[in-house]
């Protein structure tokens, strides 16, 4: 199983510039199954709960810091989980993009 941080790094999607990428994603990502979007969801919540309670106790320019660590990481942990979920929606969501486009 290969673990992809970044679009561009998806061999389906490299033919594709970035909005073209950013569009196939967004159509791969709504056909999941309402299962995969509460298991994506759950995932996502597990990563924000703790964090959000440890900055609540912060105070001063720790909380500025600690919102940036967090959002760095939450996207570092959630884009290749969210690219996971969307894989197997790929061909379907990159042959629909091109229908659309001709």
């Amino acid at each position: 199983m290969t673990i992809y941080f970044s679009s561009n790094k998806i061999p389906e999607l490299v033919p594709f510039n970035l909005q073209q990428r950013q569009a196939i994603i967004a159509l791969a990502q709504a056909k999941l199954s309402p299962p995969e979007k509460l298991i994506l969801n759950i995932i996502k919540l597990m990563l924000l709960i703790p964090p959000f309670l440890f900055i609540a106790n912060l105070q001063g320019v720790a909380i500025a810091a600690s919102i940036v660590v967090v959002l760095v990481a939450y996207f570092i942990i959630l884009r290749p989980i969210m690219l996971h979920f969307t894989l197997k929606h790929l061909n379907s969501a990159i042959n629909q993009y091109k229908k659309s486009e001709h």
